[in-house]
């Protein structure tokens, strides 16, 4: 079929658009839109809307990547050159941990959307979200909430048809990533439609039982996949705090964390010395770890107790503190997954992996940088085993250590990035959050919504919101209950939180 996005070529949702009209295109709109990167701090909670006039296309980037005119030599449609140049330029760049992957990202996807209309779709969607995500509310004088609908109505149509071929491709993978990320850019409290997508990436990868391999296409494109797929595993593997969860319910058949889903092996083998992954910003030893983790505490969940019953809720108790119960013996598996991670973090403090999958040569500050973004997930893994499997208070001795470790981490990090938050904060979500469920005084408090500041400033999606608010709702909660010297387990407290919370 003929890519072109001048006009509709199929149904779609009637308050989006009017088939076989001409969209948003107005008389004017070519001289206008899309280039300021707004970065959103803490104040995004109450940001005021953007006018679509303050934008203007990106010069700076080669026709290749952003173009006029499609291969087949149907016009771009302004609104749609705008999107494409923020996703190239400021999308994909909040995706990147170093300029090289940033470059990899271009260089893989822009081009290759360009021969085909899903992947297009998708990318269109995401910079849609990207703009909506930091306030900016219209395009050439349309609403971005409608550009989106009806990129997502006809997009995901295209999709279907795409997936009905039943050819999986690279192209369909990295598809499916986009509308992912898509959702968790737009993040809706109460819904967890990012999962689907990924559990249609796993349908892609795995073949009648038996794993496929990806079918990347060598050249430019390679790296990107290659980069995505690591993406893939981490949204797969990094834990979130899903709506309405029950402490004792039964593992999610369709979680990605699930005993029965399968692991996918990397595109090339892993090497024998470790590695920090360039695009992860940690190495894939460590989401082997919180693999293992996110397995045995669904196994052995109903079987570890709580420090203490805080079901229902007294909203009276203002000053009696609980009192932990005795920490309660744990599978001789976590024992084991424990000292090797203690292991890994001894080693790497003595010899600090090498960087992978940055093709460019790294400065010292940089390998620096992903040093101590390595080390930071490290700590910020070894909080989350103690609180999943340990079921271990706040204030316990191990969770203290872990905890100042990961500041003083934060901090050093912080400071390598002065005055403006360097590229591996986009990867921050996961250790902030850990570190805030344990926060217990008010300097750990602020410390870890300034923290958050940054990591919205770098990726600016909207479901760093979400765990803003999940940070305040646990510190809310062990207030409610008088715990102010952290005898509290963070799992019982997040346990109670009634919305999702996606750690990307």
């Amino acid at each position: 079929m003929p890519l072109t996005f001048e006009r509709d070529t199929g149904p779609t949702n009637s308050e989006h658009s009017t088939a076989g009209q001409p969209r948003w295109m107005p008389a004017d709109a070519g001289g206008r839109a899309v280039e300021r990167h707004t970065r959103l701090s803490d104040r995004n909670e109450e940001t005021s809307a953007l006018q679509d006039e303050q934008y203007e296309l990106d010069e700076t980037l080669p026709p290749s990547l952003s173009p006029r005119r499609l291969p087949n030599g149907i016009p771009l449609s302004p609104t749609y050159q705008r999107l494409l140049s923020h996703f190239a330029k400021d999308i994909l760049a909040s995706l990147s941990c170093h300029p090289s992957i940033h470059q990899d990202l271009l260089d893989g996807l822009v081009p290759v959307s360009l021969e085909s209309p899903h992947l297009m779709s998708a990318c269109l969607a995401l910079s849609a979200a990207g703009f909506l995500s930091r306030g900016v509310p219209a395009l050439d004088g349309v609403d971005i909430s409608k550009i989106l609908g009806h990129l997502q109505s006809s997009g995901l149509s295209l999709l279907r048809s795409a997936l009905a071929t039943n050819q999986m491709n690279g192209t369909l993978v990295a598809t499916c990533l986009l509308w992912c990320m898509t959702e968790i850019f737009t993040h809706r409290q109460g819904t967890s439609s990012w999962r689907i997508h990924l559990q249609g990436i796993r349908a892609l990868l795995d073949g009648d039982g038996a794993q496929r391999s990806l079918a990347f296409p060598t050249g430019a494109t390679r790296p990107a996949m290659k980069h995505l797929h690591q993406l893939y595993l981490s949204l797969r593997t990094l834990p979130y705090i899903p709506a309405s969860e029950s402490p004792t319910s039964s593992p999610d058949p369709t979680s990605p964390d699930s005993d029965d889903s399968p692991k996918i092996p990397p595109l090339d083998p892993t090497p024998a010395s470790p590695a920090i992954d360039g695009f992860l910003g940690y190495s894939d030893e460590l989401l082997d770890i919180i693999h293992e983790i996110n397995h045995l505490s669904s196994i052995h969940h109903s079987a570890v107790p709580t420090t203490t019953d805080i079901s229902p809720i007294d909203p009276t108790i203002t000053s009696s503190t609980p009192s932990p119960a005795p920490i309660t013996p744990v599978p001789f598996e976590a024992d084991l997954l424990l000292g090797k991670l203690h292991a890994m973090i001894l080693r790497d403090s003595r010899h600090p992996p090498r960087v992978a999958g940055i093709t460019t040569p790294l400065t010292t500050e940089t390998g620096r940088e992903f040093a101590l973004s390595h080390a930071i997930f490290q700590q910020a893994t070894l909080l989350h085993c103690y609180r999943k499997l340990y079921r271990l208070p706040s204030g316990s001795a191990p969770v203290r250590a872990a905890a100042s470790a990961l500041r003083e981490l934060l901090t050093r990090l912080e400071r390598e990035a002065a005055p403006a938050p360097c590229r591996t904060w986009v990867a921050m979500a996961m250790p902030v959050f850990n570190f805030g469920c344990e926060a217990v005084d008010e300097g750990e408090k602020e410390f870890a919504l300034e923290m958050v500041g940054k990591l919205a400033g770098c990726i600016g999606s909207s479901h760093v919101g979400s765990i803003r608010q999940a940070l305040r709702d646990v510190w809310e909660l062990r207030d409610r209950l008088g715990d102010r010297e952290g005898a509290l387990c963070a799992s019982e407290l997040l346990e109670k939180l009634d919305y999702n919370v996606v750690l990307f």
